[in-house]
């Protein structure tokens, strides 16, 4: 957090003393931008560099009847370093622009399919189906995605359409969602 108000304060410092109080015309203005998106990325940097962000988060409770467009809360977080899983939206929300990495695995109840998606601020960046039709199998997939971010995107999952009339998806943290910022930039 004393980063944070140094930033300030230099950002303060610099639009006073290049101004010396009068009014700023557009290319001075420019510049003055221009400074603050990059103290902003040098914070952002730094945030990563000394205050990791990073996730996992089970699935408590086995999902009998996914319905569509349903997002899958994973409610038994296990790390959340930094806050930006949200254990009851099922959302992770960005602290930071950079890339980050994120991983679903999902099994389904045996004879039940179970098919969800990966979104990005309701965009789509990746799927998953966990399909098997012997009443005996449980089936176990798993993906793996890198995304770029910027501060204050969500990504969560969610299940965007029915593959089989009846979904089901176990619980008992066999369904897992994680993620973790790989670097600001």
């Amino acid at each position: 957090m004393k980063s944070y108000y140094t930033l300030v304060l230099l950002v303060l410092f610099f639009v006073f003393g290049c101004t010396k109080g009068e009014p700023v015309d557009s290319e001075e203005f420019d510049q003055l931008q221009d400074t603050v998106s990059l103290l902003q990325r040098k914070l952002d940097h730094y945030v990563s560099m000394n205050m990791p962000i990073a996730f996992t988060a089970g699935l408590s409770r086995t999902i009998q009847n996914m319905g569509t467009k349903q997002i899958i809360v994973f409610n038994n977080v296990f790390t959340n370093v930094g806050n930006g899983y949200n254990p009851y939206s099922g959302h992770f929300t960005a602290p930071v622009r950079g890339v980050y990495a994120f991983f679903l695995v999902i099994t389904n109840i045996p004879g039940y399919s179970c098919s969800v998606q990966l979104l990005r601020n309701g965009q789509f960046i990746g799927s998953l189906l966990a399909h098997s039709k012997e009443n005996r199998n449980f089936l176990t997939s798993t993906l793996a995605v890198t995304a770029k971010l910027k501060k204050g995107d969500r990504v969560w999952v969610q299940n965007a359409y029915g593959f089989s009339p009846v979904e089901k998806m176990d619980g008992n943290n066999w369904s897992m969602f994680s993620g973790h910022l790989v670097g600001a930039y």
